[in-house]
């Protein structure tokens, strides 16, 4: 029985340790991180000056099976007030539904809302949405701005006019990256940790930018000089051509930025499980992208941005397995240190209170839709659990490469248009 206590009493303090030691490695990296990006954002304003670009824009609109939202999307783009010479490029990856009959119908009836006259690029199949962005790259012209963005978000009338002025204004700048913002006020406990994590990351992203550049893009309004991209493409394997478009660009020189005033409205996915596979397959990009660009963590030639893509690589490759033993750890904690109060013997107050404090956090994380520290905890969990789901359907090997749009926030853009009467 002595040694069956002694044994007990070393795995309790080793589970311990643990757990504190790999909860640390997980967290500190990315606390410390947001707080240098934040105290970076609140220091000094991002803001373009007043010249605009005499390159042409040409939005990029890569679609499949879109026919109960394209409509809503076109007349968004219509009532863009950007006096400059710009064009609409719509890229169908072989849609089965009538979306592009829709689309020829309401540009025949209404051919004076767009000065040039939007191109239809049709993929005789379905590869994805990288691969339509590559498609879309091969028919534009090296002089150009492009601008890629998505069928289920929508743009401020401006949005085209601040992203010209960031290109006339500052050459240094490679590519511009909007920020979400939600069109529904009443969150449901998905949305609610959703703009928990978006508030969190755009402290980063901005923060990042104004020190040098951001790797972690926006796909849903991406804007970027094309003769920065040159005859390279996007890996159609990799997933998140947003940010693969940071990156590359970035390695040309140029920086990649993020503007909180340039912002896409878009619905919140309500459906968990829609939810989860939009997390899983951007969660997955985004690990294939800091794991196939590893050669920058090292690496002094990019300066700050070294620094920024060394920490987000941690952030999203070794903070989630750090994470998961961090947890296992606690509830064998718990479990062990429960078992040796039961028994009759003596716990030390050490471990008693690490018990108490991991017990607190689980009922805090249960109570994370009613309490802001809770959303917080339950988004960041949320997170890295995302990441280790990934690496699990690495194991299996789940492909993700092509992805099915989400259905719920489509039905909401289609109800919510349906009330209002201007974007």
């Amino acid at each position: 029985n002595h040694i069956w206590s002694v044994l007990v009493c070393t795995m309790i303090d080793l589970l311990g340790v643990i757990q504190i030691g790999t909860g640390l490695l997980a967290t500190v990296p990315l606390i410390d991180h947001w707080w240098r990006m934040r105290r970076v954002s609140r220091r000094q304003k991002m803001e373009p000056q007043e010249k605009t670009t005499d390159s042409p824009i040409v939005v990029v609109l890569p679609i499949w099976n879109e026919e109960k939202i394209i409509q809503i999307r076109l007349e968004n783009l219509a009532h863009q007030q950007y006096a400059g010479n710009w064009s609409l490029m719509i890229v169908d990856s072989a849609s089965t539904d009538a979306s592009l009959q829709i689309i020829d119908t309401w540009l025949s009836e209404n051919p004076e809302e767009f000065a040039n006259i939007p191109s239809i690029v049709r993929m005789p199949q379905r590869l994805g949405k990288t691969a339509a962005v590559n498609v879309a790259l091969d028919n534009i012209d090296l002089e150009s701005i492009v601008v890629l963005t998505d069928a289920d978000v929508l743009f401020p009338p401006d949005s085209l006019g601040r992203i010209s002025h960031w290109f006339g204004s500052d050459p240094t700048i490679g590519a511009v990256s909007g920020a979400p913002r939600p069109l529904s006020n009443r969150f449901t406990s998905a949305e609610r940790n959703e703009e928990t994590y978006r508030r969190f990351y755009i402290d980063q992203r901005v923060g990042e930018s104004l020190l040098d550049s951001t790797p972690i893009s926006e796909g849903s309004l991406l804007a970027f000089r094309r003769d920065a991209i040159g005859d390279s493409r996007l890996d159609m394997t990799t997933n998140a051509d947003d940010s693969q478009l940071s990156v590359m660009i970035r390695r040309t020189g140029l920086r990649s930025i993020f503007d909180s005033k340039l912002v896409f409205q878009e619905h919140i996915p309500t459906d968990s499980v829609e939810n989860n596979q939009r997390s899983i397959r951007r969660a997955r990009g985004l690990q294939n992208l800091f794991w196939m660009n590893r050669d920058l963590w090292l690496s002094q030639k990019e300066g700050p941005f070294n620094r920024i893509f060394r920490r987000q690589a941690w952030i999203h490759l070794i903070a989630p397995v750090l994470v998961t033993i961090s947890f296992m750890s606690m509830f064998a904690h718990i479990a062990l240190t429960m078992v040796r109060i039961q028994s009759g013997e003596s716990v030390l107050i050490g471990d008693l209170a690490l018990a108490f404090m991991s017990s607190l956090g689980i009922v805090v994380y249960l109570l994370g839709d009613w309490i802001p520290l809770g959303r917080t905890l339950k988004s960041y969990l949320r997170g890295q659990s995302i990441l280790m789901r990934v690496y699990l359907d690495r194991i299996i090997r789940r492909n993700a490469a092509i992805w099915k749009p989400t259905q719920t926030n489509r039905d909401a853009l289609l109800k919510w248009s349906q009330r209002k009467k201007e974007f």
